[in-house]
């Protein structure tokens, strides 16, 4: 007899939540495969747009559908979401299957799942694949050992990782998002993309890549680390569906490596002339040239999104981000002489940065960020990063369940005193109008 599955999408209350979220993409897309596969019946739940208390809205889903198994997942940084719903699921029901996936899962695997206890089975890395298996083998189709990608409770109450799942090759086998079972045009309507004129567009978000093959030590990529696009033909598949079913007006393509290739570049924007709409990219800094940018000039491209992180050799080096300082400004000038509009951020606190260094990227920054229109904002040390990994060896951290629970604070990874560290912080702060979640273990 086959399982019901209900995927919950907590509303968000990480960072002082106040309506607007981003969609977690990788719930959607776990959705629609293992829609797809029919191995269970799938009931979805998105209670950002639900009236009423949490518990009460679960409570009924779980009782009126005879749910067997909650899945949930997310980010690190969402825990206290993830969490709260993990405990509500279990009050309700306490014989409930639950099983959650998302970079929680796979930065710090046993971290994310003695920080939950509520949770059974964890999925680590794409979940695509290891939710259909897992399911198969709740129903009693298989064998949970065999399950690859998996970390859970033995009968013994120790923690047992099955083997590493082979990451996706082939992502345009994987159907697209499932938009509607998260009321995704509810989204659009309360999240929309306020322009610099004060112009509201609907912005949808289409991926055209997973991971990233750079390793820049404050990153962390869950869906593993060797990079793989989708073609083309697939995208624009999806846009189309997306332009039949939903009012769009700017369409942001997701994908860390977008310009790697200047052909694929043109392509796509000979392809999104036939759509009257805006659309933005990132671009590594090291991508940007000419060429490139004579294909992106005169297109209705409205952003494009750089990483900036630094105005220091010395901790550009230390972040291994590949770049210079040179190349930053001869870049950035490259964009703005051909008008087109860059987004970048600049982020203090890196392992190497000092009183010094500090200084002389906040003054870059001060004298550049109207122009390029800039961000300034912190590291945080977030799981499965290489500064993470760092500050648990050197103590830093020295509870990495405490940090997960307290919210992935931001901590002194750098070489200044704290006196110095937290000033630094406060000058952050003042410019960003907001409190950062500090803590010194």
């Amino acid at each position: 007899m086959m399982k019901n599955v209900l995927l919950l999408i907590p509303r968000y209350h990480t960072y002082g939540f106040d309506g607007y979220y981003v969609m977690p993409m990788g719930t959607l897309y776990v959705s629609a495969y293992l829609k797809q596969a029919g191995v269970a019946n799938v009931i979805t739940l998105n209670l950002n747009h639900r009236e009423g208390k949490e518990f009460d809205i679960l409570s009924e889903i779980i009782e009126k559908e005879d749910i067997d198994i909650v899945g949930i997942g997310g980010l690190s940084g969402e825990y206290h979401d993830l969490a709260r719903m993990a405990r509500f699921a279990r009050a309700i029901k306490p014989d409930i299957v639950i099983m959650m996936g998302g970079g929680i899962v796979t930065a710090d695997p046993e971290t994310a799942m003695l920080a939950i206890s509520e949770v059974d089975y964890g999925m680590i890395g794409e979940g695509e694949l290891t939710i259909v298996e897992l399911v198969e083998a709740l129903t009693g189709n298989g064998d949970i050992q065999s399950v690859d990608g998996l970390i859970f409770r033995n009968k013994q109450g120790r923690l047992v990782r099955t083997a590493m799942r082979k990451e996706i090759s082939d992502l345009d086998s994987l159907p697209f998002p499932d938009y509607e079972g998260f009321d995704y045009g509810e989204y659009l309507r309360c999240n929309p993309d306020i322009s610099d004129e004060g112009k509201r567009y609907s912005q949808v978000s289409v991926i055209g890549g997973r991971s990233c093959k750079f390793n820049c030590t404050f990153c962390f990529h869950p869906s593993g680390s060797k990079y793989r696009q989708r073609s083309l033909d697939s995208i624009f598949k999806e846009i189309d569906w997306l332009t039949e079913h939903y009012d769009i007006s700017y369409i942001a393509l997701r994908e860390e490596l977008f310009a790697t290739d200047n052909d694929r570049v043109r392509e796509f924007c000979l392809r999104m002339e036939n759509y009257d709409f805006d659309w933005s990219i990132q671009l590594r800094i090291d991508n940007i040239n000419q060429e490139l940018v004579d294909l992106l000039k005169n297109t209705r491209c409205r952003y494009i999104f750089v990483g900036v992180e630094s105005a220091v050799d010395e901790i550009l080096k230390s972040m291994h981000k590949g770049i210079s300082v040179a190349q930053i400004e001869d870049a950035l000038e490259m964009l703005n002489k051909a008008g087109l509009n860059s987004r970048s951020g600049v982020i203090m606190g890196d392992t190497m940065e000092t009183v010094e260094t500090a200084e002389q990227t906040i003054e870059w920054f001060m004298n550049n960020h109207d122009r390029y229109r800039m961000f300034l904002d912190m590291i945080i040390a977030f799981p499965g990063s290489i500064i993470y990994n760092r500050a648990c060896k050197e103590n830093i951290i020295p509870d990495k369940v405490r940090f997960l629970t307290d919210g992935c604070p931001i901590v002194n990874l750098t070489r200044m005193s704290d006196v110095d560290f937290v000033g630094m912080m406060n000058r952050v702060e003042k410019f960003n109008h907001r409190k950062y979640n500090y803590k010194k273990y």
